[in-house]
């Protein structure tokens, strides 16, 4: 599922839950404590996310508590702890009857856990320590094929040796390329080669206007010294 979820917001993120392309129990079950949480608290995250499958907007901790190995006043305590996590929080919105009506969320427990998948991914990428390369290109057309999931063609490990051979780019400036790559959802190598034209252009100008500058401040000095 790498590829559903780098660069989309959280609200987008809770949509593709809400239409079963991703299981947020299992997110939970396999992310709990990441989120700081413990067993209990996941399952009854996992509940209140079953009853929000089955239409219920509100908290209903009468109604919660029967599917949940839990006393009320055992699961009302672990409630106040996710609140005060902000892993569920509440709020007021208009219901289509025009009436105010309560209802729950736990996108920041999403947010976090979309998070800490783009942190190990990035992980990946930039401190890959796994695995042994006999050259600059091998490594990469390697990393490339794993995050992007698919085989390079002939011409795209090519685009891969002109990045070393010929512009010189150091390994890391296009492992961060990648990464900007993944993280705007966008699966080719035009698009990372576009990231490291970019940098390198905008890199070269910056360079070129404090060279002006000393310039300038080295004749102004010249003048200033002439005057006297």
């Amino acid at each position: 599922m790498r590829k559903a979820g780098l660069d989309m917001d959280t609200e987008l993120i809770v949509k593709l839950i809400e239409d079963g392309v991703l299981d947020f129990n299992k997110l939970i079950l396999k992310n709990y404590k990441q989120l700081g949480i413990n067993e209990s608290e996941a399952f009854v995250m996992i509940e209140l996310n079953n009853q929000k499958k089955k239409g219920a907007t509100f908290l209903n901790p009468s109604k919660l508590v029967k599917n949940l190995s839990l006393s009320i006043d055992e699961l009302m305590a672990i409630l106040e702890q996710l609140m005060k996590k902000g892993l569920v929080t509440i709020e007021m919105v208009i219901n289509e009857s025009g009436k105010e009506a309560e209802v729950f969320h736990m996108k920041k427990a999403i947010s976090l856990i979309m998070d800490y998948y783009m942190k190990n991914i990035e992980d990946s990428i930039i401190n890959n320590k796994t695995k042994k390369y006999g050259s600059q290109e091998e490594e990469l057309v390697d990393l490339i094929e794993t995050e992007f999931q698919k085989q390079l063609t002939p011409l795209e490990i090519e685009i891969i040796r002109k990045w070393v051979s010929e512009d010189r780019f150091e390994t890391l400036e296009i492992k961060k390329a990648i990464l900007d790559a993944i993280k705007a959802n966008k699966y080719t190598l035009s698009y990372v080669d576009g990231i490291l034209v970019k940098r390198r252009t905008s890199s070269k100008k910056a360079k070129e206007v404090a060279y002006k500058s000393e310039d300038a401040e080295a004749l102004k000095t010249f003048f200033d010294s002439w005057q006297k």
